[in-house]
């Protein structure tokens, strides 16, 4: 998260269409129990949406964060 503040910040590039959370889903994500959970309530593993180095060049570009 501190690459792409910097990234935001050193390229200016508004950042208001960026989630972090399409990208990175299953970081903020705590399992320790998940075995005692019923089965509707286990966690499972989202796949994150791919980042690149295209798409992170096209938005300083531009200067807003192209990709929703």
């Amino acid at each position: 998260m501190e690459i792409l503040d910097d990234y935001f910040t050193r390229f200016n590039v508004d950042r208001k269409n960026f989630s972090f959370a399409k990208y990175w889903p299953n970081e903020e994500v705590t399992f320790p129990l998940n075995f005692f959970r019923s089965k509707e309530r286990k966690w499972r593993w989202i796949e994150p949406e791919p980042l690149t180095l295209k798409m992170l060049a096209e938005s300083a570009k531009a200067g807003y964060w192209l990709f929703d």
